[in-house]
């Protein structure tokens, strides 16, 4: 939901800036969006593949079927698609064979750019054999994390085109994909029970903002989501039912339909300043409904091809 909500931008036509408001508050889920979406999947991997005992071969095949090709089939896909509307999009296609082919290593300035996700997590589940060796001594996941914290600071970043497959960048996402795998391997969770201390997070998020800590932002940003998905569980435990068996799809699908409500819809057939709110709303639930329902129409379809390029999960696999 962070991440749809971030790539729903309403310009304002007459500064050809995005509103204020709408940028101040987006702004301010920066430290924790993509942070989290890192730090849950370390989670999962945990959860669902670490704790089950999986062994490596079967791992990496999954992930070669549930990353692997979406990754390249979207790469293709979104290429494609900017080329076919080249005239309505912000930032133009180059056409050439040259650029389609690094668009699969280089993803800042190519239709691929938020398609990033995908290689950093390929390159965290081919450490899977080092992560299932980590979770079997208390001792090894304590240096390890202090490892990752570590080289969180170091700075390897060459220029955004010559980052290849964002290798030069994993130092930056390690310690909240490794995190994760901690904080569900010692059940951690169990001790964000109380509202009192949400909130203390949160006042801690706004104050590490403010100074821009911003590793520590992160980690109490993640804490204070944890601790708040633990109150509305108490009252609303299926809050988000009606999406959540499908947030791969919607972070792989939304853009498209986001984008056409942006680009389309408010700019060109119904902009209107004193609605913005309105289509803000409606931006959000495009794109994360329609590919629910994309995906829940395509698993009535019985073309193996189609849920692997959508990574749908394969139901003789399913845990």
């Amino acid at each position: 939901m962070l991440v749809v909500i971030a790539h729903a931008q309403l310009i304002d036509i007459s500064t050809d800036a995005p509103f204020p408001v709408m940028d101040t508050f987006n702004s301010w889920l920066v430290p924790i969006r993509m942070p989290l979406f890192i730090f849950c999947s370390g989670g999962l991997l945990f959860l669902s593949r670490i704790n089950k005992q999986w062994t490596i071969k079967k791992l990496y095949r999954d992930k070669v079927q549930r990353i692997l090709c979406p990754f390249l089939f979207f790469v293709i896909f979104y290429y494609l698609l900017k080329i076919a509307m080249n005239t309505f999009v912000k930032t133009k296609v180059d056409y050439s064979v040259a650029d389609f082919l690094i668009s699969f290593a280089i993803y800042s300035n190519h239709p691929s750019v938020h398609l990033w996700f995908l290689a950093v997590l390929t390159w965290f589940m081919l450490l899977y054999p080092l992560f299932r060796w980590l979770c079997q001594n208390d001792l090894r996941m304590i240096v390890f994390l202090l490892f990752s914290i570590s080289i969180y600071f170091i700075d390897m970043q060459p220029a955004p085109e010559k980052n290849y497959f964002y290798l030069f960048t994993l130092n930056h996402y390690l310690v909240y994909f490794f995190a994760g795998i901690f904080f569900f391997r010692f059940r951690l969770y169990d001790y964000f029970n109380s509202w009192w201390l949400t909130i203390m997070l949160i006042a801690i998020y706004a104050t590490t903002y403010f100074f821009q800590l911003w590793l520590l932002c992160s980690m109490t940003g993640i804490f204070a989501v944890v601790g708040l998905g633990r109150q509305i569980a108490r009252f609303w435990p299926n809050m988000f039912s009606s999406f959540r068996e499908y947030i791969y799809q919607i972070y792989l699908i939304s853009l498209i339909f986001q984008g056409f409500v942006e680009l389309i819809i408010w700019r060109r057939l119904f902009y209107c300043p004193g609605a913005v709110v309105l289509f803000f709303v409606l931006n959000v639930l495009v794109g994360i409904y329609i590919p629910v329902i994309i995906s829940k129409l395509a698993e009535r379809l019985p073309y193996r091809s189609l849920h692997l390029a959508l990574g749908l999960k394969q139901k003789k696999q399913c845990n």
